[in-house]
Order: structure tokens, then C-alpha cells, then sequence
């Protein structure tokens, strides 16, 4: 089994894979669509009459005029091909993505509608509070901020990308429904998920399906006006066919990215929870936290779907099924606690104090 320090290390590649992916997304949206235009603007260069040279000498050519009669040869100059949306749109697409990450766990928190919790806040928050310090100590890292979500449905999520910045945060159902033991294991489990890094890719693929679907619509709002392949030339076939692909290389990108966000976080659930259960050396209160969490009956209507991999559970109560879809953010709910009894089992055959 993978240590913290080998799965933070893994985790740190994917991130940096993922964002140089999308800056390449960027390169090709620019790519695309100047070699789309450039070979749609070279189908409709008229040939031009060429000049005739005859030889005066050795390595010594001078113009010639044509004899009477003789027919002129006509040319197709090339045109240079400058890669200006490339540039463009490359450079604004790492600028935005920047300044999107930069700013991504306020971002997310402000969409979510959470208010800060500190020490000196009274009733249900200030348990939180003193619950995420507990965990903190356990995992042996620095306390992230602490949220509360305007929302009945017992639901958590851990949002940030580097240290000073990261988040806990629980919906107001959540803290009224779970005993403290049970708040334990949720906050452990978030815990986890920052200390192991998820939190840092998670949040990245989060900004990167938001920028990805905003183009997406954009592109699907504008109009093309290319000229028509009425001169059946090659070039304008060219052209054409780079545009369709650049096309749907532009409005599969939502589809794309949302499935990467949800390859990565499904397996990740599974090793926070069982990280939570080492942290708190008590997988049961992590179970009952999860059966409580399944029987709500509503969803987390203040938790979009672009960051539902950011939850503990669902915020769609996708995960109620035992049958795991392709397009579900977390694994069926039935099959995580399943695989914490197990934990559950082991941890009381084994030797204690070792």
C-alpha cells in the first residue's frame, strides 16, 4: 500500500500533467483555428500571371518578355502562415487559468454560500471548529479554515491548493445530524484528502471543467463565417476538416475534463476513508457518519455538480446505488462502508501497541 508521502508525490505529477494538459487544450483552441483559416484563406488566392526570365549569362537570369502568341504561366504564391490566435489564445488561456487557480478555494467557498468558523463562534460551529483542530493535530499538519455551508443536507467537502489555503467545510445538516465521534470521522476524512493532496488536484480539475465549459458555450454561441468549399480546392477542404475537428475538440472538452474530475476522485474516496479510520482509530464512527449522511433523503442543493468531487458524498445522492456509474462522483456508498468494516474487522484482530 502506497505511503502518504509516495501518494502526495503522485498526486503533485497528476496536477502538474493535468494543467499542462489544459494549457495544450489552450495552444491547440488558437493552433486550430489559424490553421483552419489558413488553409480556408489559401483556397481563395487567385493565381497569379508569373514572370518569364531568360539566361544571360552564367548563374545571370534577367526578365524576358514573352513572345507573340505564347501563352503567360500563371502562379499560386503561398501565403506565410502566422500563428496569431495560437499566441493569443495561448497566452490568455495560461493567464485565466492562473489567475482561476489562484483564487480557486474563495472561488468555490463563495459559490457554496459558507461563512467563516473561528474559536470564539458559539453552538454547533464551535464543535467543528474544535474537531478540525483535533484532526489536525492527529494528522500531524497545520489546521486549515473552517466553513459552514447554508444547507440542510449532511454533506463536507476539503477544497484549497497549497498550505494557508486550504479548507474544511460542513453543511449546517451535517453538524446537527452527527454525534461529535461521528464528526470525527467526516473531519478525518477530509483531513485526509488534504494531506494526501487530493485537495490540490481536485480543486484544479474543479477550475479546469468550470474554464473548459465557458469556452465550450462560448464557441457554441458564436457563428463561423468561412467561405463555402464551392472551389472544391484541397486547401479549402483542408481547412474545413481542421475546423471540425477543432470543433469538437472545443465542445467534447467539458465532457472530457468532467470524467477525468471523476477517474480521479472515485479511488480517492476510498483511501480517505481509510485514512480517517487510521486517524481516528475508530472506522465505526466513520460508518455511522455515512449510513446517517445516505439516509438523507433530499440533495446539497447548495453544491454545484462542477464541484461535487470535492464532497464527501454526492450532493445529487448519486451514490445511494449499489451500481457504480461512469458519470458518478463517488462509488456507491453501500461498497465504502462495506470496505470500512473490513478495516474495522482488522484493526481489532491486530496486536495492540504495536
Amino acid at each position: 500500500m502506497a505511503t502518504f508521502f509516495e501518494l502526495q508525490e503522485k498526486n503533485r505529477r497528476k496536477t502538474k500533467w493535468v494543467v499542462a494538459l489544459f494549457v495544450a487544450f489552450f495552444l491547440w483552441l488558437g493552433l486550430g483555428l489559424d490553421l483552419a483559416l489558413y488553409y480556408k484563406a489559401r483556397a481563395h488566392d487567385r493565381p497569379t500571371p508569373a514572370k518569364v526570365y531568360r539566361e544571360t549569362g552564367q548563374g545571370a537570369y534577367q526578365e524576358a518578355e514573352l513572345p507573340p502568341g505564347a501563352i503567360r504561366p500563371y502562379e499560386k504564391k503561398s501565403r506565410p502562415f502566422r500563428p496569431v490566435f495560437t499566441l493569443v489564445i495561448g497566452l490568455l488561456g495560461a493567464g485565466l487559468a492562473w489567475w482561476e487557480l489562484s483564487g480557486a478555494a474563495a472561488t468555490v467557498l463563495k459559490a457554496v454560500r459558507a461563512t467563516p468558523v473561528n474559536g470564539d463562534t458559539k453552538g454547533p460551529g464551535r464543535v467543528f471548529h474544535n474537531v478540525v483542530e483535533e484532526m489536525s493535530i492527529a494528522a500531524g499538519m497545520p489546521m486549515p479554515s473552517v466553513w459552514i455551508i447554508p444547507d440542510r443536507d449532511p454533506n463536507a467537502m476539503a477544497v484549497g491548493l497549497k498550505h494557508g489555503d486550504f479548507h474544511v467545510a460542513a453543511t449546517e445538516g451535517l453538524l446537527l445530524s452527527l454525534t461529535r465521534e461521528e464528526l470525527q470521522g467526516v473531519v478525518a476524512h477530509e483531513i485526509a484528502h488534504i494531506k494526501n493532496q487530493d485537495v490540490r488536484l481536485m480543486t484544479t480539475l474543479t477550475v479546469l471543467v468550470g474554464l473548459s465549459a465557458l469556452i465550450a458555450e462560448f464557441v457554441a454561441r458564436c457563428r463561423y463565417y468561412g467561405s463555402s468549399d464551392q472551389s472544391g480546392d484541397d486547401d479549402s477542404r483542408i481547412g474545413s476538416i481542421i475546423f471540425v475537428i477543432w470543433l469538437f475538440t472545443v465542445l467534447l472538452a467539458p465532457l472530457a475534463t468532467r470524467i477525468m474530475a471523476l477517474m480521479v476522485s472515485k479511488e480517492r474516496e476510498y483511501l480517505a476513508d481509510a485514512s480517517a479510520a487510521q486517524f481516528t482509530r475508530n472506522p465505526q464512527a466513520l460508518i455511522s457518519a455515512l449510513e446517517k449522511i445516505s439516509g438523507a433523503a433530499g440533495a446539497t442543493h447548495s453544491i454545484s455538480q462542477a464541484s461535487a468531487h470535492l464532497c464527501i458524498a454526492s450532493p445529487t445522492a448519486a451514490d445511494l446505488s449499489d451500481e457504480q456509474s461512469l458519470f458518478s462522483t463517488h462509488p456507491p456508498m453501500s461498497q465504502r462502508i462495506a470496505r470500512l468494516r473490513l478495516i474495522g474487522r482488522s484493526m481489532a484482530q491486530a496486536p495492540s501497541g504495536g
